[in-house]
This record gives C-alpha cells, structure tokens and sequence, in this order.
C-alpha cells in the first residue's frame, strides 16, 4: 500500500531549511579561516564575495561566488524533489520552488547565524534563479561579465545582470500573469526591487565616482593592491551598455512573440494552439468538423463564402474549396461525411424570399439543389441520430407582420436528392423573435434563444417528429454557459445573455488521447470575444475558471475576437472562427492524472411540465406537429 502524505508541512519544513541554507555566512568563514579577519569591520562590512574579494583577492572572490550560489541553487533544485518523493502522489506544490528559492535568498540578506545582518544577495539569488530557468540566468551572468569586464563596478555589474533576468524573463513568458507563470513573476521582479534597495548605497557611490572596483588579479606573494578610485563611470558605457542589452532584448521578445506557439495549462488541461489560418474574408462566423474531424467548413457572410479546410494530422489547415453562395450563410453543421449550410437571401431580398439550406459533400461539393425553408432564416442544427435537421426561423418576429409566425421545423432529407420535406412544426408568438438554438446532449430537448426577454424557449424533442413547446427558461447569469440537467439525465448548456459560444468537455481517460466526447459536461470551454481568450472552466458547482489561451493575431499580436467553437471530440480539437477573419485550431490534452469531477445534478428541464414558477399560457403553441 502506496503511503500518500499530506505535502503541506512538508513544504513548510521545506522552506525552513532553504532560510538556514541561505544563513550560512560563506564570507564569513571564509575571511576568518584564511585570514584570521571579521569580514563585517573591514572594507564595505558586507557580508558577501565583492568585500571577500576586496581584502583577500580574486581567487577568494570565486570561492564565495561559488558557495553562495549553492547555496541558493541546491535547495531550490533539490528539496522540491525530495518533498515530492516523500509525499509520493501527493506530489511536492507547484510554486515551492519559487518559494525555496525566496527563502534562501532572505535567508543570504538577514542570516540568523549573524543577528540578521548579511549580504545583498546577488550570488544567492543567481544560484536560486538557475534552477529556476537556467536561460535566462545564462543571459543575466553575460551581461554580469561583460558590465564586469568594461567597469570592475560588482554592484553595478550585480544590478545589470538582475535588470537582465528580469527583461528576459517578463519577454520570453507569453503571459507573464498567467496562472501558472504569476509567482515565478512576482519572485523576479521583487527580488530585482530588493536588490536595488539593497545597493542603494553603491549606485549613490558610483554616481559620485567613489565606489571602490574590483582587482580582477592579483599578484603571487603581494597584498592585493588598494582597488581604483578613478571617479564615475564614463557615461557611454553605461548607456551604450544599456542600449545594446534593450536592443537585444527587444529582439529577442519580438522574435519569441511572433514564432512563439500560444499554449497554456488549465488545471488537468494542456492547452495548445496548433495552427491560425488567415481566410482573408474578414470575418468568420461559424465553423464546424466534418463526422471524421477531417475537414473543417466555415462560412464567411460577407463574401457569401463557405471554405472548405482539410485538417491533417499534425493538425494544420488546409484549403481545399472555397464554394461561391447566392446568399448569406447564417450556420452550417455536419451531417454525414458532409456538410449542411442554412442561407439567407442577400440584400432586400431577404424580405421578399424564404431562405433556404444546401447539402455539400466532404470536398464540398453541391448535393443537390436548394431546399427552401421559412423567411428569416437564424440557425440549424441536425439531430443526433442523424435523420432530422432542425431550422430555426424568425418569420414574423422579424418586423413583418404579413410572414409566418416563428418557428422551430423538423426536416427529414435523403441526403442525396431535393426529397425534403417538413415533418413537423412548433411555433410561438410573433414578439419573441430568436437568434440561436441551442441542442441538449442527447437531443432530445432543445432551446431556443430570445435575447429581447432574456431567456430561451424549451422544446421538448422525445418524439422528434412532434415538438412540444414547455415552457421558458431564463438566461443563465455571468458570462460563462453552465451544464444543466433534467429530470430524464440529458443535460444541456444553458445560454447566457454575453455573447460567449460554449462547448462542453470530458477529460479523456488517464493513459490514453482517449476522446473529448462530453458525457457529463465535467468541463466548459468558452469563448469571451471581448478579451480574445479561450477560456477553460470547471463547471460543477461553484463555477471555477482554470486557466486562458489568448487568441492572437498575425505574428501573435493584437487581438481577434471569437464567434464561434466547434469540436472534434476524437482528437481533441477545436476550431475557433474569428470576427479578424481567421480560424485559430487549438488541441486539447489531458495535463495530468487525477479524478475527475461529477457534475452536480439540477434539474431545471422537466420533460412532464413547465418549470415551476414560470408557466407562461401565450408561450405555448397553437400548431403542433403541422407542415406548412
């Protein structure tokens, strides 16, 4: 039997031992055992290798370097690792070694073993930061020997080199803020502000030109020679210095950015772009996989286009059609290995002709010809056993008052031919015009979106041939559409009043890619447009956002605004489209093991009456079941 300890108090034991790691006093040992001296009442008084190096030569000066950066580094590297083996699953926290690498740091600055009074902490911290990200440390101990090599100024050197980290770090890190990247941003940029604090008094020496340099050798069988005192440092160092590292670094952020690949992690979520692909139409408005997940549709309205992608394997898109509308296409969704677009007629001729439906194969190809439907056509979706498109139409919601009442139509097809045929109607009254529908899991219920009342008409789709109008459920409140289940065990995304298109998600079985097939609707990702981000959230009760993926424009920059999702539940994609006129592919996997969530039930939909406390006499139908 695997012992399971809880990691917290070990963590905090943890911590305890990097503060006194971080008190041992190197230049203090070392400057008493070699020469017999209290490294604290001679030269600076500072407790640290730049005053070791000063009164003992630059050999001592690397021996304490040295030290003291073990120091830092060996108990932010290796106590996360013992803390996780001795905790076994309960795994060693996320941000200890942050926390590790602060603790030995304090400890460097204000040891106990000294009453607190050690040195500023630059070699420390260096150590610390190299087991933290050893790139960016590699580009802060350049800069630190090049500053060294042109002024013999350590604090100044010190202060470029931390100014270095810092630039680089906050540049490579997409989202600094991120959750997963906050505390190692915090870290950086408060030990940064300790040490200028700390150095306060060598920048007002340098400044002054009185602060004391640095014999980088020294020769055999002499006293280290008195260091120069030669004034301040020539301007131009210090700004051509300060000019060439803000170019690189600029370079390098530039570069990060624009070949960068955005990807996050939302709690058991790996979350990746894989691909943005630019239609060049403008906007995108809806997208949708094909039954395999290998080709992608999207319609473009105002070029009255649908593009047709073929999604490969390493999940890049490719155009394969583009297909030339006579109208403007207003949604499209599998069926089959093909496709089904809802049109609308362009211009002024929306308000004198019906719109109508097209089928397209998998290569989008024309299956037969139009298949009219009712005036002011506003969304389709297609039943899950496959044999019924729903059409949704505003009729005369829409202003007309001479037009047919809305609408939801149940159609039959035969996928190959112009034998369409209404098999059944539901309608509602005139002043509830709908802009969406929205279809449970299991299909057998579905609502209808009203955003002028803000709320969403219930249908009741059991005998799909027969739907029944039930009742009116209220927008969800916040900005993120919640799973919703009913008395029966179907369930269904509850619209809210943002404009913020949802789909619902299942963590894939542990060990495999498994599928994303949405079982119990555990996981909701959401697009929010005004901050062009994909959003991942826990959706049991209480709603819990895990983490964002910003969806980016050309050379990842700017921002692009999502109006729809679309997955593909086999290999985990989703298929974003844009209002910028791009369509982003991003993949989910799972990040690591654990349990998953249930969803918590609530039965909001009754399939036997309307919910309570909103039975609505006007809102039920007057035709049912009837073709026009």
């Amino acid at each position: 039997m695997m012992l399971v300890m809880d990691p917290g108090p070990l963590a905090l034991g943890s911590i305890g031992i990097a503060y006194l790691s971080g008190s041992i006093p190197f230049a203090y040992l070392v400057a008493k055992g070699v020469k017999g001296i209290d490294i604290r009442t001679v030269g600076s008084g500072n407790v640290g290798a730049t005053n070791v190096g000063r009164e003992l030569g630059f050999r001592y000066f690397l021996l304490v370097l040295a030290l003291d950066a073990l120091k830092g580094f060996l108990p932010t590297w290796g106590l996360p690792l013992l803390v996780g083996r001795i905790a076994r699953a309960g795994g060693a926290p996320v941000d200890l070694p942050v926390e590790l690498a602060l603790a030995a740091i304090v400890g460097h600055m204000f040891p106990v073993f000294l009453r607190f009074r050690g040195g500023k902490g630059v070699a420390t911290s260096l150590g610390a930061v190299l087991a933290l990200d050893p790139l960016a440390s590699l580009v802060a101990v350049l800069v630190f020997v090049v500053a060294m090599a042109a002024t013999r100024y350590v604090s100044l050197a010190s202060l470029l080199g931390a100014l270095a980290f810092t630039t680089y770090r906050l540049g490579w890190v997409g989202s600094p803020l991120a959750r997963e990247h906050r505390a190692m941003t915090c870290f950086t940029v408060g030990v940064f502000v300790l040490m200028l604090v700390r150095h306060r008094g060598n920048i007002a020496r340098i400044w002054s030109g009185t602060e004391r340099r640095v014999a980088l050798k020294t020769r055999r069988g002499t006293e280290p020679k008195e260091p120069d005192r030669s004034g301040r440092v020539a301007a131009w160092v210090v700004i051509g210095a300060a000019v060439g590292f803000a170019l690189v670094v600029a370079g390098v952020m530039v570069h990060r950015q624009a070949t960068g690949v955005p990807a996050t992690t939302a709690g058991p979520w790996r979350v990746r772009q894989l691909d943005r692909v630019s239609t060049g139409l403008q906007r995108v408005d809806r997208v949708a996989f094909d039954a395999s997940g290998r080709r992608l549709a999207a319609t473009c309205p105002r070029y009255e286009r649908v593009l047709i992608y073929r999604v490969d394997d390493a999940g890049r898109l490719t155009v394969e059609r583009e297909v030339e509308l006579e109208g403007r296409p207003l949604a499209v969704a599998a069926w089959g290995d093909g496709f089904v677009v809802l049109v609308q007629p362009g211009g002024d001729r929306r308000h004198v002709e019906p719109g109508w439906w097209e089928l397209f194969d998998g290569a989008g190809h024309r299956v037969g010809g139009r298949r009219p439907t009712g005036y002011y056509p506003r969304d389709l979706a297609v039943s899950r056993d496959g044999s019924r498109l729903l059409v949704l139409c505003a009729g005369r919601s829409a202003g007309d008052a001479k037009k047919p009442r809305p609408s939801l139509e149940v159609v039959a097809n035969d996928k190959g031919g112009d034998a369409a045929r209404v098999t059944g109607m539901v309608e509602w009254e005139s002043e509830l015009e709908p802009s969406g529908l929205v279809l449970s899991h299991d299909g057998t219920g579905a609502l209808v979106v009203i955003p002028g009342v803000a709320a969403s008409l219930a249908v009741d789709l059991t005998a799909l041939d027969v739907p029944r109008l039930i009742g009116r459920v209220s927008l969800a409140p916040g900005e993120t559409p919640v799973p919703s289940r009913s008395d029966d065990g179907d369930w269904i995304l509850l619209p809210v009043a943002a404009n913020s298109p949802a789909i619902a998600v299942d963590l894939p079985e542990q060990g495999g890619a498994g599928s994303l097939e949405s079982v119990q609707g555990d996981y909701v990702v959401c697009a929010r447009e005004r901050d062009s981000v994909l959003e991942i959230s826990r959706s049991n009760p209480p709603l819990a956002p895990l983490g964002r993926l910003p969806l980016l424009g050309p050379f990842n920059m700017g921002r692009t605004r999502p109006t729809h999702l679309a997955l593909d539940p086999a290999r985990g994609l989703i298929a974003v489209a844009t209002r910028s006129g791009a369509i982003h592919l991003i993949e989910l996997s799972r990040n690591e093991p654990g349990p998953r969530p249930r969803l918590a039930p609530k039965a909001l939909l009754s399939r036997a009456s309307l919910p309570t406390g909103r039975a609505k006499n006007d809102l039920l139908p007057k035709k049912i079941g009837s073709a026009r």
